[in-house]
């Protein structure tokens, strides 16, 4: 469970068009997860998938490759 775990953010990745927004978190138990968002304009970032997290990712590495490879990411797909 990891409501209320404590996490460290390993790095923060932003799409070559500054649009989009991915986290990679390392939880306390030593799961990797990633929180996507979006740019709104006129706002600012908001968390996709209503701020669920994307993942179970291990080692933190395979978060960094997987999202930086999407096509939501790259901008080809919403």
């Amino acid at each position: 469970m990891l409501n209320g775990a404590p996490y460290r953010t390993l790095c923060t990745h932003y799409s070559e068009d500054g649009k989009r927004m991915a986290e990679v978190r390392e939880f306390s138990n030593g799961e990797t997860y990633l929180v996507e968002s979006e740019w709104v304009e006129g706002t600012t970032f908001v968390d996709r998938h209503a701020g669920r997290m994307v993942g179970l990712f291990a080692p933190p590495e395979h978060a960094e490759r997987f999202i930086i490879t999407t096509e939501w990411f790259i901008g080809r797909r919403r």
